[in-house]
């Protein structure tokens, strides 16, 4: 029952200028068994973890304090299986190089016979590994990141929101967990998408947001793109979503 939060700015900007936001998703989100942000910086992907609550973080938020980038993705983790709540497990998931970082929502009910085939690339013991891992696989099979996103929920099951931030380029964001829908906005100068605290309402613009405009939601089984620019980002691919249970973490 994790959150997400992918952040385009025109300019790069400061860590410090979403940090009210993940807090506030944090605090109303049922989260805190786990935080991440990942951000570009000089061609790659870079990355901060702790298995703890954002909120208490004070190391990191003081580390973050100097970060500046143009594209951030933030993960609030509040996992399916408790006993999951290691940093091994803590999102975002960063693939070698700094290529990409990766973020799910949801439970993909299929990860468990992924995991035997997979068991020596794996860290940690969540299923949201088992589709990063797999997301990095059909890259390296030359599928784009719009169509991966998606594939990989169609491959695994269950509920999936997922997005990736690339080392080059706008993060993307695919919507496949209904019970925690993923709405685009604007925002001080920014276009953001988030999920919704898993609230049908409109809770996350009163609680989170609440100066945001241009509320959009991506359409279930649709990939979109966290884009700074003039008018709202059009979905980037659309494939059906699988069914599944209620969504995990």
């Amino acid at each position: 029952m994790c959150e997400l939060l992918t952040v385009a700015w025109p300019r790069p900007e400061p860590f410090a200028r979403i940090l009210p936001w993940a807090l506030a998703l944090e605090r109303y989100g049922i989260a805190g068994f786990g935080w991440g942000v990942a951000w570009q910086a000089d061609g790659t992907v870079q990355r901060h973890r702790d298995s703890g609550r954002l909120v208490d973080d004070l190391t990191g938020q003081a580390h973050l304090a100097g970060v500046r980038s143009q594209h951030f993705l933030v993960h609030l983790r509040r996992p399916s299986q408790l006993s999951t709540t290691a940093l091994a497990d803590t999102q975002p998931f960063l693939a070698d190089g700094g290529a990409f970082a990766f973020a799910h929502n949801g439970r993909l009910d299929g990860a468990e016979a992924w995991r035997e085939r997979i068991a020596a690339q794996l860290h940690g013991r969540a299923d949201s590994e088992v589709g990063f891992r797999l997301f990095e696989a059909l890259l390296a099979e030359g599928m784009t990141a719009a169509a991966a996103l998606p594939a990989v929920h169609q491959r695994l099951g269950g509920t999936a929101n997922l997005a990736v931030l690339p080392a080059v380029g706008p993060p993307l964001v695919y919507a496949g967990a209904p019970g925690n829908a993923v709405r685009r906005f604007r925002l001080e100068g920014a276009v953001a998408a988030s999920t919704s605290l898993h609230s049908a309402d409109q809770a996350l613009f009163t609680l989170c947001f609440p100066g945001a405009t241009d509320h959009r939601q991506v359409a279930p089984g649709t990939v979109g793109v966290t884009e700074a620019g003039p008018g709202p980002a059009a979905p980037t691919a659309s494939m059906g979503a699988p069914g599944g249970a209620a969504p995990g973490g």
